[in-house]
Formats: structure tokens, C-alpha cells, sequence
């Protein structure tokens, strides 16, 4: 025998947060049906795919940071061995275009007589423009000042105006601008001759290497030479250079020949 059962949905006093739903009765027991009211699960209000993609998304814009600052940082460092590179070149450069300067003064010595070169150049003559001094300390008005404002009395390559527009106190230029120089290096250079003071070497000494004559110095490539202030007729000059180069690299050079 089967037996049918109606059943009628009763809406619960409560209202929201219940759950409806029919229990079947045994047929074989004769139980009636009743209406069993279970309490509703609460709607979730964030979804779990919604939580996985905010989380990738502040992952991602981690990575970017630290991809982005590893970038800046590489193109810091390949910019400044880059930097450091050209500067090393340009500061070769500048000491090879020294020689310029060298083998010019070296050709001005060229059939200038000994006597002639006894006086700076402001009291000689036919010296073509170039600055000599007859003693290894002259600067002809030329150096710079001191921190005190008061110029410095003894040569130095550093302390030394190495310009052709500027005039010491004999109304010359300080320096030579050499017109053989490479493009965009400037050349200057000055002549010192290694005495005491003006005048023969005869009476005030002049400097040479102790033990050594002017034509077996030259065969001591390498080793320190000491110089004495010796009466003698060999007669030794300083050549001092000075080039301007690109990145204002400046370099002096000097060079002493007899």
C-alpha cells in the first residue's frame, strides 16, 4: 500500500536565517511527514578568488619595484666604469700630447747662443715669444697668490699661470700657447734654465747631475739623478708643460735637457 504524502511549506515565524525542507516519512512505519526547519548558512561576503587575485596583485607590483630599482642600479654602475674609463683615456691622451710641447721648446733651443740665454727673456732678444727664465725659480710676475693674497715667489707647475692672454711684469705672456696641438687639447709651456740667478754659469753656479756630463746622463734611463749646483759648462733647462684637455683633465709634464 503506498501512501501519499502532502506536504505544505510553513514559512517560520523567525523568517531569514531558516532553512525549509521535507522530511519523507517511512512508509512502512506510517510516520507522517513533518516540516523540519534547519538554520541557514550566512552568505560569505568575500569570495575566495576574489582574495587570490588581490594577493597576486601586490606580489606582482613587488617584483616590479625590485626589477625596476635592479635596473636603475646596473645602469649607475655601467655609467660610471664608463665615465671612469673615458677619463683614464682622456688623461693618457693628455700626457702623450705633451711631447708636443717638448720637441717645440726642445727646437727654439736651436742656434740660441749660450751668452743669450744668460738673461730671462724679457732682456734677451729674438726669443719668438717664448717665456725662458734664466734662473729655475722664476715667474716674472706669473705665479698665483697664496691663500693670503700674496703671490708665491718660487716656481711650481700648479702655482703657475699657464696662459698666453695673461702678462707678467715684463709686459710678455706667462706662457705659450703651442699652435701644433691636436684638437681639443691646449699646450702651453715654459723654459727654466737650472741656475742659481742670471748671469754665467761660471759665476753662479748652474745645476747638473753629480758625476755626470750632460752626454752620459742620458744613458741612465730609469735611475733617480741627483742635481747639484755645480760651476760647469754644461748648462741644464727645465721644460715645463701644461696641456688642457677634454673633461678638464690638466696635465704637466717636465722635461730636462742640456
Amino acid at each position: 500500500m503506498v501512501t501519499t504524502i502532502k506536504a505544505i511549506a510553513k514559512i517560520s515565524p523567525v523568517g531569514a536565517g531558516v532553512e525549509c525542507r521535507l522530511c519523507t516519512a517511512d512508509p512502512l512505519r506510517r510516520r507522517k511527514a513533518v516540516l523540519c526547519e534547519t538554520p541557514a548558512s550566512p552568505p560569505s561576503r568575500h569570495h575566495p578568488a576574489q582574495k587570490q587575485r588581490g594577493i597576486s596583485l601586490v606580489i606582482t607590483l613587488v617584483v616590479l619595484v625590485i626589477i625596476t630599482l635592479s635596473s636603475v642600479a646596473m645602469m649607475a654602475t655601467l655609467k660610471s666604469g664608463t665615465s671612469a674609463s673615458a677619463n683614464i683615456a682622456f688623461r693618457q691622451a693628455a700626457t702623450r700630447t705633451a711631447d708636443v710641447g717638448v720637441q717645440n721648446a726642445l727646437q727654439w733651443f736651436t742656434g740660441k747662443a749660450i751668452a743669450t740665454l744668460e738673461q730671462d727673456s724679457s732682456a734677451a732678444t729674438a726669443y719668438g715669444g717664448v717665456r725662458y727664465f734664466a734662473t729655475g725659480d722664476g715667474t716674472g710676475g706669473c705665479a698665483k697668490n697664496d691663500p693670503g693674497g700674496v703671490a708665491y715667489t718660487t716656481f711650481s707647475p700648479d702655482r703657475y699661470r699657464f696662459d698666453d692672454t695673461i702678462r707678467g711684469t715684463d709686459g710678455q705672456p706667462c706662457a705659450v700657447r703651442d699652435s701644433n696641438a691636436p684638437s681639443g687639447y691646449s699646450v702651453f709651456y715654459v723654459i727654466h734654465r737650472m741656475a742659481a740667478a742670471a748671469g754665467s754659469c761660471a759665476n753662479v753656479g748652474c745645476m747638473k747631475p753629480s758625476g755626470l756630463s750632460c752626454a752620459t746622463s742620458t744613458n741612465q734611463a730609469g735611475k733617480a739623478i741627483d742635481f747639484d749646483f755645480e760651476s760647469s759648462p754644461s748648462t741644464y733647462y727645465r721644460i715645463t708643460v701644461k696641456v688642457v684637455g677634454p673633461r678638464q683633465n690638466n696635465r704637466y709634464v717636465q722635461a730636462f735637457v742640456c
